[in-house]
């Protein structure tokens, strides 16, 4: 706020000392003098960007965030692990021990698991914590891991690779509502 001044292009500080010299010199009246004294300032003082609303900063960022979620499998394993988004992954997390295509689809979950964690409620941005967005993160997911096994295997080990990739999906549909969280 600048009280009714009009703040000068030089900055306050080149304003002080050039009316301090004109004081020294004589030129100046006791008015102009006391203005050219330094004042701590009142209150912080404003940044020179007009603020962003946090509106704003949240589309942004859900744009941002749209736009990893959209890399396939292997560009998503190369991108650079930008704050403020959370990064933390736990592979394939699955209720059993020996899961099938657990390593081949690690980086599919990974970036499934981004998804969960800066969409969903259970995560600080709580981008946007709906079903729908759920059901697209969730559609990425099956997207990647058959992409994985197409670039992995051919005739029947990738038609078993998809219909696990398939039944793997058809699982995180079924529970993985609570790990999301909703708004």
């Amino acid at each position: 706020m600048t009280h009714g001044r009009k703040k000068s292009p030089l900055g306050t500080a080149a304003v002080s000392a050039a009316l301090a010299l004109t004081a020294l010199a004589g030129t100046a009246g006791p008015a102009e003098a006391a203005a050219s004294r330094p004042v701590a300032p009142s209150a912080p003082v404003a940044p020179l960007a007009p603020a962003v609303s946090p509106a704003f900063d949240k589309a942004e960022l859900k744009r941002r965030a749209d736009r990893v979620m959209a890399l396939s499998y292997k560009k998503f394993a190369k991108a650079k692990r930008a704050k403020p988004f959370d990064w933390r992954a736990d592979g394939c997390s699955v209720p059993m021990k020996d899961f099938p295509y657990k390593k081949k689809f690690r980086r599919a979950c990974d970036q499934h698991d981004f998804g969960y964690r800066n969409y969903g409620a259970r995560g600080k941005l709580e981008l946007s914590p709906t079903r729908a967005t759920r059901k697209k993160i969730d559609g990425r997911f099956l997207a990647e891991m058959r992409r994985t096994c197409n670039d992995t295997y051919k005739g029947r080990s990738r038609t078993k690779c998809r219909l696990l990739a398939a039944n793997y999906y058809l699982a995180v549909r079924a529970v993985g509502g609570k790990a999301f969280g909703y708004r």
